[in-house]
């Protein structure tokens, strides 16, 4: 399992981008998968940061393993909670003069993840869950 921790900060995000990066190209994952991952974390640790933390920082931990079936991404931080069924879903069909800012990080994540999970506790903190499959559709294996 690869981690890191560091100070939950948008000037962090490109070195999260290089982890994730880094641990996908050492786990053997192809182009498509690398750039999911580090898609679905970019967004994850934005929302932290801006929404969790209000901007004013605090620490975030990540975690990357990857097993025969699947590549697990768990992100945790001790930011403010949300209910992430409470966040309405953007309608993609509106012009962009009818779109409202914001509000594509949790569709983003759904989007190239294949599972997503959230759990909150006050004392262990926030902790995301993303799953991205190994096995592509039709039998196709991808690594």
């Amino acid at each position: 399992m690869a981690t890191l921790s560091l100070f939950a900060d948008l000037a962090e995000l490109a070195t999260i981008r290089e982890f994730v990066a880094q641990v996908g190209y050492d786990l053997g994952l192809d182009e498509r998968r690398i750039y999911d991952l580090q898609l679905a974390v970019d967004e994850a640790c934005a929302n932290v940061v801006q929404h969790g933390y209000g901007g004013q920082g605090g620490e975030i931990e990540i975690a990357v393993e990857r097993d025969e079936e699947e590549v697990r991404v768990t992100l945790r931080d001790w930011g403010t909670s949300f209910d992430p069924q409470a966040v309405p879903a953007p309608d993609v069909t509106a012009s962009l003069e009818q779109r409202r800012l914001g509000g594509l990080g949790l569709f983003l994540i759904h989007q190239v993840m294949d599972d997503v999970s959230f759990e909150f506790d006050a004392e262990g903190g926030n902790v995301l869950t993303m799953v991205k499959r190994l096995q592509g559709r039709g039998g196709k294996e991808w690594t």
